[in-house]
């Protein structure tokens, strides 16, 4: 009988801050005309392999030696934990960001306008940035300062079979167990849609009709629409200084079975609306959140560019 040999944790050399919440700390000191973000944050997509997500973190390691990095791994448990819930687990990120940020732009403790750079991944990644932008705002009162916000496969406005597809990846692989949760996931998802869709119909004929702002049409009317909205929100995301913008990069693909294309690109029109620096960068043939691992080169060239 052989035995079993257990393969080593990838989250090990990390410190963990909360749960699903690590940090590296920076491994040079910055030099005085350093010019990269004094924090980097990565919310990872939903149900992320964490030796997958420990790829990027690596990377920005070796990119950037005088950051600190936090990442955030997602799973699904936490789209049904509340708001204050949330809040609890993100506390020691958000004083780390406090520390860094101080109390006016361009006094932090690290001597720059301390601005975190944000790289996020997919829709699990824009719902943790969304709940992060919203704690710190509950915690101090005042938008995130963001120097960057670097968006791959996000956002989608998500239907009732690209939720459950999405959702499907996390199921038990055993078939009759898969079968089941299968099941059972199809009729929560439906049944939510449905009943919303019923809600809104009765609101419109008895109430109130509403109007076809950019709220609805961009980021639509699912229970998520206001994480879409958030990461634009100036009461949550603001520059470094008021003479400055936000720069965002959306990373995205023609082919990708989870988030369309054209979500992603109506989004990016409403962002430059909304006073942003925005790039569309859009692979060709590539999976959902599979652009770095199809062509490394071309995605860290642009991520370096976003890092200066």
């Amino acid at each position: 009988m052989s035995a079993t040999i257990e393969k080593p944790d990838p989250l090990a050399p990390f410190v963990r801050l909360a749960p699903s919440i690590y940090s590296v700390e920076p491994r040079i000191q910055p030099r005085d005309d350093d010019k990269g973000p004094s924090t980097i944050i990565l919310p990872f997509w939903m149900n992320a392999p964490p030796r997958a997500a420990v790829k990027y973190v690596v990377k920005y390691a070796e990119l950037v030696p005088t950051a600190r990095i936090i990442f955030l791994l997602t799973n699904t448990e936490d789209f049904y934990n509340s708001r204050t819930s949330h809040q609890l687990r993100l506390k020691p990120l958000i004083d780390i960001l406090v520390a860094s940020q101080g109390n006016d732009a361009g006094a932090s403790e690290s001597g720059g306008d301390g601005s975190a750079y944000i790289h996020l991944f997919s829709n699990g990644g824009v719902f943790a940035t969304a709940q992060l932008l919203q704690a710190y705002k509950a915690a101090t009162g005042k938008p995130l300062r963001v120097s960057s916000m670097v968006i791959d496969s996000a956002p989608g406005k998500p239907t009732p079979s690209l939720s459950i597809k999405a959702f499907s990846y996390a199921l038990p692989q055993t078939i009759i167990l898969r079968q089941l949760s299968y099941a059972l996931l199809s009729t929560m998802i439906w049944g939510t849609y449905l009943t919303r869709k019923f809600l809104g119909l009765m609101w419109r004929l008895f109430w109130k009709r509403p109007e076809k702002t950019d709220d609805v049409i961009v980021y639509g009317d699912d229970p998520l629409a206001y994480t879409r909205k958030a990461i634009l929100d100036p009461d949550f995301i603001v520059a470094g200084t008021p003479a400055e913008k936000v720069k965002m990069c959306y990373i995205y693909s023609d082919t990708d079975e989870l988030v369309p294309w054209k979500d992603v690109e109506d989004h990016a029109a409403l962002a430059s609306k909304r006073s942003r620096i925005v790039h569309l960068e859009k692979f060709i043939g590539t999976p959902h959140v599979g652009h770095m691992r199809v062509d490394p080169e071309r995605y860290w060239d642009l991520i370096e560019r976003y890092l200066g």
